[in-house]
């Protein structure tokens, strides 16, 4: 007889806590954890204590989470959200919008040791001055692993210069990284950065969080007075339209400029004077005088 695997008690209450979180909070943000240390995300959950919860969960178990809360619930585009999850992650829900909570995460950086096996991004150095280590197999370590100029002084080792032992792209290998954490150096910039996020439905990429909207904002704007600078270069233009398209492009630019900077731009107005005159020679033109582009070619 084929009977079912018995499934752990543990597991079925973790997909069920997951489910309740799904269903308390409307946005779900994914974090790798893979190159973040214990501190980060025990600091980073104290920070958020109320407004956050970090689940740390296997990925096995929080896909079928997803999966039964979307039977559930019939929330959009949760499939998706199950397919970026990497096999260490965290799963952040929250009631913040997404952007204010990647700013919150910003805003806190750490400097962690360069991981064993690993390509490091920046150049490695240490330090002269007094490492605080006694003398002793340490010092042979020093030498021989990072290659580094010591001597003794006061019964604990120094290094006589700054030295840099790594070059960016360069493989730490797992007893030079040993040694590097125990000089204390913590050469790596690391943030906790959302790798995908859910919202309520609408799925919110990493390269959308973390678009420069400054630069955004001036390519739109670049891009709309470029192309009225190529339609004004046109070698043609329809006479009996030229008013209502000046007013209408002006307008349009005007909009984009207050909706992307607050401000406008002044939308111009004929002076009374040549409203007067331009009156007047509507009056003098002749019945049936021929207006448009016709009237350009004489």
């Amino acid at each position: 007889m084929i009977t079912k695997s018995h499934i752990p008690q543990w597991k079925l209450e973790e997909v069920n806590n997951l489910i309740e979180l799904f269903k308390t909070y409307s946005n779900v943000a994914v974090i790798e954890v893979a190159h973040l240390n214990d501190l980060q995300i025990q600091t980073m959950r104290k920070i958020l204590r109320g407004k956050a919860i970090f689940r740390m969960s296997k990925k096995s178990l929080q896909t079928r989470a997803i999966e039964k809360f979307k039977k559930e619930s019939k929330k959009a585009n949760l499939d998706e959200l199950a397919s970026h999850i990497p096999g260490q992650s965290s799963l952040v829900f929250t009631n913040l919008d997404l952007i204010e909570l990647k700013s919150i995460f910003h805003d806190y950086e750490w400097m962690v040791p360069a991981k064993p096996n690993d390509i490091t991004p920046v150049d490695i150095w240490v330090p002269e001055g007094d490492t605080g280590l006694p003398t002793g197999q340490v010092i042979s370590e020093l030498n021989m692993t990072l290659k580094l100029p010591t001597r003794i002084m006061n019964d604990t080792i120094h290094i006589r210069e700054d030295t840099r032992t790594h070059k960016a792209g360069d493989l730490v290998s797992v007893k030079q990284a040993a040694v590097l954490k125990k000089l204390g150096i913590t050469p790596i910039e690391s943030l906790i950065k959302i790798h995908f996020a859910w919202a309520d439905g609408e799925i919110i990429p990493e390269d959308v969080l973390y678009m420069d909207m400054d630069q955004f904002k001036r390519d739109v704007v670049t891009g709309y007075r470029e192309a009225l600078a190529i339609l004004f270069e046109m070698p043609f233009i329809e006479g009996s339209m030229t008013e209502e398209y000046l007013r209408k492009a002006v307008s349009e630019a005007n909009t984009i400029e207050a909706m992307l900077f607050g401000e406008g731009i002044p939308t111009p107005t004929e002076p009374e004077a040549k409203k007067e005159e331009k009156k007047k020679d509507d009056e003098e033109e002749e019945p049936g005088e021929e207006v448009g582009i016709g009237g350009l070619f004489g």
